[in-house]
């Protein structure tokens, strides 16, 4: 009697068959549910990555520590620390920006005080309005030994 009933078909439901192809509901349900599944598996794969071996609850199979309901602060409380949390984010990014401009200046100064050196060195001239060469052979030898030494 069993293999008879084994043998025989379902009947074919339509319905159910067009909701399951058709329905926005239904496909987002599917692909939630795929999703929800996908976030455990990194989850998990993570924790055997790192070494991590969290218990199992054993009625249901999950995770123990993600079943208990942690205390949460009141709203304003939450509130008060998010906001406290983006001011110190915005105060560390200012400073951050601040540190990197007074750098940026003070490079710039620098290349200006050698600029200015060195145009003052090639800029003397003779009485007769010769440029004076010494100036111009000192430079060049700084140029060769500092390309020596690098």
């Amino acid at each position: 009697m069993s293999s008879q009933v084994e043998k025989t078909k379902k009947p074919f439901d339509k319905k159910k068959w067009r909701t399951k192809k058709y329905s926005n509901k239904q496909k987002f349900q599917d692909w939630d549910e795929r999703r929800k599944k996908a976030v455990i598996r990194d989850y998990y794969k993570d924790l055997s990555k790192s070494g991590n071996k969290r218990p199992l609850d054993p009625l249901n199979g999950k995770d123990v520590n993600l079943t208990k309901q942690q205390k949460r602060l009141n709203p304003h409380k939450e509130a008060q620390e998010r906001y406290n949390q983006i001011q110190e984010e915005k105060k560390a990014r200012r400073l951050e920006a601040l540190k990197k401009k007074e750098e940026i200046r003070q490079a710039l100064d620098e290349y200006k005080q050698k600029k200015k050196f060195k145009n003052k060195k090639l800029g003397k001239k003779t009485k007769k309005g010769q440029p004076v060469m010494k100036e111009r052979l000192e430079l060049l030898l700084e140029k060769i030994q500092a390309s020596v030494n690098t």
